[in-house]
């Protein structure tokens, strides 16, 4: 039998780069899954080649997450899987940067993953069977970085957000996980390397002068690194861990 076998998974903002390797992992292990992006096409192309389902919403939208969890419960039942993994990154020194950027890091890293994490949390609560949610924060949530402090402070508030609702649902048989991934090769990654005007040999060696901490495993993480964690904190192998903050980030953290 495998892994997710008969169980309905969730993944936000799975349209591309890690969220999609999350879906695709979690499809592979036997979950059926549906994927919610605000990106129609891309949760379109996403779903299709899942043989999953593709719901479009604005999580930053209490009204949209309300409607869109109506319509997800409707029409696959309520989820035994959730992963809140939709966020954005604007690079920025605290000091120079706009505060429409400081805005939008927390209304779709802090408050969409609020939402849309309470909401299917109450839905498996009142299901009564249990379930297992995965909030994806960053490595920089308790690790500060130089030009993150916006995206380090929304992925904190998040981060213990999760650990707060794991508290709150331990009670409901929920687990609430968070999977922290270091610098990881993906779109958003290299955007931000373009606006930081470096690359992907000085993430992984680190740079003194900044303060910028390199990966002592010689490389950056790649989605499916994430994706094979998630899929253990979303399986009954983790059955018996919640409330914890697992890192996935070759050891870009241990100093």
């Amino acid at each position: 039998m495998s892994t997710l076998d008969g169980k309905t998974a969730v993944v936000t903002g799975a349209g591309r780069g890690i969220g999609r390797a999350i879906a695709t992992r979690l499809a592979e292990a036997g979950a059926r899954v549906a994927i919610i992006d605000k990106d129609p096409e891309t949760a379109k192309d996403a779903a299709a080649a899942l043989n999953g389902h593709a719901l479009v919403a604005d999580l930053t939208d209490a009204a949209a997450v309300d409607e869109v969890t109506a319509e997800l419960t409707e029409t696959l039942g309520v989820p035994d899987v959730f992963v809140n993994n939709a966020g954005i990154l604007r690079s920025g020194r605290l000091l120079d940067s706009p505060v429409a950027d400081w805005d939008a890091q927390f209304a779709v890293n802090t408050r969409a993953a609020f939402l849309a994490t309470r909401a299917a949390a109450v839905a498996m609560r009142d299901g009564g069977k249990g379930g297992a949610i995965v909030v994806l924060t960053s490595n920089c949530a308790r690790t500060p970085r130089m030009d993150l402090g916006a995206y380090c402070a929304s992925k904190a508030a998040t981060d213990m957000m999760a650990r707060c609702l794991a508290l709150e649902l331990a009670a409901h048989r929920v687990r609430v996980n968070s999977l922290c991934p270091g610098s990881c090769d993906t779109e958003l990654q290299r955007a931000q390397w373009v606006a930081l005007g470096i690359g992907p040999e000085r993430q992984i060696q680190g740079d003194p002068t900044s303060f910028r901490t390199g990966i002592p495993w010689g490389r950056l993480a790649t989605p499916q690194d994430v994706a094979e964690t998630a899929l253990f904190l979303a399986s009954d192998a983790a059955g018996f861990v919640t409330g914890q903050s697992l890192h996935v980030d070759g050891g870009q953290t241990l100093t």
